[in-house]
């Protein structure tokens, strides 16, 4: 089964596309390759004023601009073996451990918020795709408040998700943004059902952030192409 290229883009189509059970990543990715140019104006044009100052008005503040720092990997990877009190071998390890206990339990009571963060940080920076997804889920779930989370870790030099892509190492592919998008979803629903937000807050955080990945997977494509134009010039 082939999800062709359809006339018209809008947020219910794309949405239900996305989420669906009944069509593979494959399919999907498939289906973002052949919709290219009408999702690119969909992601452009759609958000009114209106609907852009309502789904800005809890917006949080950016507190906190993203470290600098001259370690490379070896490094922080050090760094993070003493925050978590662990040898440097066993980094590798520990992260798995971790996102299979999240994914069997949906749950780490186990791990502490400081040494939360001090994971999240590094799997921001060093990550795999693969990781990057699951310490969303991670991050959501352990959010106070889930909404400004997506908001904050959406945008860049928040040490949020987004600040990932930045890299040119790291090139967000369509698979990647379905997961995503997933992810995110599915926290946006949860908070729904608990009556935190309303259906219509509900769509339009789904809509921007749906249009704030295109952008971010759009971006890293862009920083991979100058890094690639740079190398051949030298």
């Amino acid at each position: 089964m082939i999800v062709n290229k359809i006339g018209a883009i809008d947020f219910y189509t794309l949405h239900n596309i996305l989420t669906s059970n009944k069509i593979t990543e494959s399919q999907k990715s498939h289906f973002l390759i052949q919709n290219k140019v009408e999702i690119e104006r969909f992601a452009r044009n759609n958000l009114t004023a209106s609907e852009f100052a309502a789904i800005m008005k809890n917006r949080p503040l950016v507190k906190f601009q993203l470290i600098r720092n001259s370690f490379k990997k070896r490094g922080d990877k050090i760094l993070l073996a003493n925050a978590l009190e662990i040898d440097p071998g066993d980094v590798d390890g520990y992260i798995s451990d971790v996102t299979e206990e999240l994914k069997e339990l949906n749950q780490l009571k186990f791990l502490q918020k400081d040494k939360f963060d001090t994971l999240k940080t590094y799997i921001y920076r060093h990550g795999s795709k693969s990781q990057l997804v699951d310490f969303l889920d991670l991050e959501l779930i352990k959010a106070d408040d889930k909404i400004k989370t997506i908001y904050s870790t959406l945008e860049y030099h928040t040490g949020g998700m987004a600040d990932y892509f930045i890299r040119p190492i790291h090139r967000m592919d369509n698979k990647t943004l379905v997961k995503l998008y997933n992810v995110i979803d599915k926290h946006i629903k949860a908070e729904q059902d608990l009556g935190n937000i309303s259906e219509a807050d509900s769509e339009k955080v789904g809509k921007w952030a749906l249009i704030q990945l295109y952008q971010l997977k759009n971006n890293s494509q862009l920083i991979n192409a100058i890094k690639t134009y740079k190398t051949l010039k030298q």
